[in-house]
């Protein structure tokens, strides 16, 4: 996905949805690559974000664009959405070249300038990752592990869309 925006080391972004087990994984992928990271979420997720680099807006306790506004000025190199929406519309202003603004999760984005990042699961882009786990680059967030008996359980609290990670189902 940071692939999709040409950046150099320095650059600041704006990660829009960063504490669920995308969000983390593409702002630790961010700061491997030296830029900085800024990312909005809720309270719960905060500990995550932090513990990996990211300086952190809390959606829950102050507005997103005021702060993140005072924490770059002069407006963010990139940002990556993973919210959509509203929350999507409020952050896209901060971004200083409107193509620089892509979304996984809101085809609309290109309504502002950006552009829609479809998720690739083909064997190449899994393979990748895996190579980002084991080098140490990827290291996956695991919130929940739930027994398959478990799993309308586990379903539930992905789809309440307030996960800190990964929920797990386990097969045994």
């Amino acid at each position: 996905m940071l692939d999709q925006l040409s950046l150099t080391p320095g650059a600041t972004i704006l990660v829009n949805g960063v504490g669920g087990g995308v969000g983390l994984a593409v702002a630790r992928l961010a700061v491997a690559r030296e830029l900085r990271v800024i990312g909005t979420g809720s309270t719960a997720k905060r500990e995550h974000a932090e513990a990996i680099g990211v300086r952190f807006v809390d959606y829950t306790a102050e507005n997103v664009t005021a702060a993140a506004r005072a924490m770059v000025p002069d407006g963010f190199d990139g940002i990556v959405d993973l919210a959509g929406g509203s929350s999507l519309r409020s952050v896209a202003p901060l971004a200083q070249d409107p193509r620089n603004v892509i979304s996984v999760g809101d085809i609309s984005v290109s309504d502002l300038g950006g552009r829609f990042v479809e998720r690739r699961t083909d064997r190449e882009s899994l393979e990748r990752s895996a190579r980002l786990a084991l080098d140490g680059l990827l290291a996956p967030v695991i919130t929940a592990v739930h027994p398959l008996s478990g799993a309308p359980a586990a379903l539930a609290t992905v789809e309440n869309g307030h996960t800190a990670g990964k929920v797990v189902i386990k097969v045994t």
